[in-house]
């Protein structure tokens, strides 16, 4: 869990061991960026990628006070960032994780995190 270090609000997630590797930064809205990451959770094997997956709601992050995810994650440098869309309703929350999910999976396969193996999705 990453928190903000003025408030200790939750403001994202870190997956990965402690394996070396690129840094990937996931970020968007609060409801999507949590929906995420109960289904990134359930992933059995994530825990041992190459690398560390960061998650970042970007909502809570100016609600912090932030001014950026630099301050909330000092001394990191991102391999690379995917910006997730913002999903505006119920209607559209379903679609949109699933969209979040599989580009998330993708970012990590092709930044040599995790094995090809099963991560083909839409």
């Amino acid at each position: 869990m990453l928190t903000a270090k003025d408030s200790g609000e939750t403001i994202g997630y870190r997956f990965g061991g402690d394996r070396p590797g690129p840094n990937a930064l996931v970020a968007g809205d609060a409801p999507l960026v949590e929906a995420l990451f109960d289904r990134l959770h359930s992933l059995p094997t994530l825990p041992w990628m190459w690398g560390k997956l960061y998650l970042v709601a970007l909502d809570v992050v100016e609600c912090s006070g932030l001014p950026d995810i630099e301050r909330c994650i000092p001394d990191m440098a991102f391999d690379a960032l995917v910006m997730l869309p913002y999903a505006p309703g119920p209607d559209t929350q379903d679609y949109s994780v699933d969209h979040a999910y599989w580009a998330s999976l993708r970012l990590c396969r092709q930044l040599g995190m995790i094995q090809r193996r099963g991560v083909v999705g839409p």
